[in-house]
């Protein structure tokens, strides 16, 4: 397994789990779907699912872009990287986009 691919997913634990505890209440119900990070690891694209409105969607977006510092800190107290890269957080829409094609699978039935 390359650096890269062990760094997403500590990363991706990481980040779950401090949302689980730091953001619960804030949030909604989020969870981590993936993380892209470049090559230098410097710069790195948090994927996540919100089960929620659009406007909620908007919002959890809104909250996680304003709590990456926060994050970020916490994140170098937890794991034992070089530098923390820097965070994006964009929305997956993954988990929609399958639960209509299922829907739209059981309508032929």
């Amino acid at each position: 397994m390359s650096r890269i691919v062990r760094v997403e997913s500590l990363l991706k634990e990481e980040i779950s789990l401090i949302i689980q505890k730091d953001f619960r209440s804030n949030l909604g119900l989020i969870s981590i779907t993936g993380i892209k990070i470049s090559k230098d690891l410097a710069n790195a694209t948090v994927f996540y699912s919100h089960l929620g409105s659009e406007s909620e969607r908007k919002k959890s977006l809104e909250k996680l872009n304003k709590a990456t510092s926060f994050i970020k800190k916490k994140l170098g107290k937890n794991i034992r990287l070089k530098r923390i890269p820097s965070l994006t957080f964009k929305l997956d829409h993954s988990l929609e986009r399958g639960s209509n094609i299922l829907d739209k699978l059981k309508s032929f039935e």
